[in-house]
């Protein structure tokens, strides 16, 4: 049975396709929160496939998370 993906995560130029939001936080919670100082952050971002809107993933408390103020339609 194939797998339906809502979502595509990219953080720093590497992409993860995931079911749900819970599979998005579980591989958030993936990524040292230093590595946000070493590289941009522009290269952070969660697409709703369904949607076809992107989101921003941003760096709160030393955590990565989606930001669904700052998004734009695709």
């Amino acid at each position: 049975m194939e797998r339906a993906f809502r979502y595509r995560l990219v953080m720093f130029g590497f992409s993860a396709m995931c079911e749900d939001m819970d599979e998005v936080r579980l591989r958030l919670r993936g990524y040292p929160p230093n590595r946000a100082k070493s590289e941009a952050g522009d290269q952070c971002y969660l697409v709703d496939l369904q949607q076809g809107v992107q989101y921003a993933i941003v760096l709160r408390n030393d955590r990565f998370e989606v930001d669904e103020n700052a998004c734009k339609q695709l």
